[in-house]
């Protein structure tokens, strides 16, 4: 949280931790500095992690396939086998994408 136009931040919170903790928290620090990601936490901002570039690409290209389904069903009013099997293989598509993804996190 940027601070509010016109304030300077002139109040000091020291904590100690111990090597492991340091570590720990180091390890788990998002954004520039470790004050900021510690105020940002202490205030309630949710933690973002950056969108992996080649995961967005894939569900873009996810999402123009789709959408070709989409207009191929609503010019024709109705869903073929032709239809069915893309959309099956576009939920294969995600779940391996989603799996790939979470199993990298772990």
């Amino acid at each position: 949280m940027p601070p509010i136009s016109g304030k300077k931040r002139t109040k000091e919170i020291a904590i100690r931790v111990t090597e492991d903790e340091l570590a720990e928290l180091k390890k788990r620090q998002q954004g520039t500095t470790m004050a900021g990601w510690m105020r940002d936490l202490g205030l309630g901002v949710t933690p973002m992690k950056p969108a992996d570039p080649e995961l967005v690409r894939a569900l873009g290209r996810i999402g123009s396939n789709l959408n070709q389904l989409t207009k191929h069903v609503n010019i024709n009013k109705q869903v073929d086998e032709n239809v069915l099997e893309q959309i099956k293989a576009i939920r294969a598509s995600i779940d391996a994408l989603l799996n790939e993804h979470l199993r990298g996190e772990a």
